[in-house]
């Protein structure tokens, strides 16, 4: 089996955006808790900022090619509070995202991609940054860079994903450092993005000054929330 990671945005209607009904997220949960306890799923959570919403899945699939978890239909009692985006194949509630950035690729033995997760108590964290528009393809240059590399360390569950001018990041801590070669050398993909300016890169401005914003998580639902 293998994990395969995904994250999708959602907009809220702005008359609804802050009268969420406690019940309507529970029910969302309850069906990608349902889908842990089947053995289709190993992680979702749900964080929200303003009038958007962010997912990220850790799907359980035999095959890197299966079509993607229907997410719409799991996050279907919040249609009525949500705005459609126009995709190539007819709306979507909740538009895929783009992934730029990772440091470690999930194990297919799901108890090793799960151990650090079950060797401390963990907080799921999400966050948004927001880029320059003129700044978005030296950004994604600079972290596609990085990660094909593959030698600079992070947190094993970091994840993070572009949509449109926006970046979504999911993390978990206390953080689990780890590279995706496995092996300590000197980064030279990290010192080219030190050279771009990192900061310019990003509006904090939208971000209440920050480069990524820590955001409020509606739910989240982990497979070793079940194990006994």
């Amino acid at each position: 089996m293998k994990i395969r990671r995904s994250q999708y945005r959602c907009s809220f209607k702005l008359i609804t955006a802050d009268i969420l009904p406690q019940n309507i997220i529970d029910r969302c949960c309850e069906r990608f808790t349902k889908l842990i306890k089947e053995g289709k799923v190993c992680n979702a959570s749900f964080y929200k900022y303003n009038s958007m919403g962010f997912l990220y899945v850790e799907e359980i699939v035999e095959d890197m090619s299966e079509p993607y978890l229907p997410v719409d239909q799991f996050m279907s009692d919040l249609q009525p509070y949500l705005k459609p985006w126009p995709e190539e194949n007819g709306d979507k509630y909740f538009a895929p995202m783009v992934n730029v950035y990772y440091h470690y690729g999930p194990e297919e033995d799901l108890d090793l991609w799960e151990k650090e997760r079950t060797t401390a108590k963990k907080e799921r964290i999400g966050r948004v940054a927001f880029l320059f528009p003129k700044k978005l393809p030296s950004y994604v240059m600079h972290h596609n860079a990085i990660v094909e590399e593959g030698l600079l360390k992070g947190d094993k569950y970091a994840y993070i994903s572009l949509h449109e001018n926006l970046l979504f990041s999911y993390y978990e801590e206390p953080r689990n450092n780890v590279n995706i070669k496995g092996i300590d050398e000197e980064s030279k993909a990290i010192e080219a993005w030190i050279k771009a300016d990192p900061e310019s890169h990003f509006d904090r401005e939208k971000a209440k000054g920050s480069n990524f914003l820590v955001i409020p998580c509606l739910f989240t639902v982990d497979r070793i929330d079940y194990i006994d």
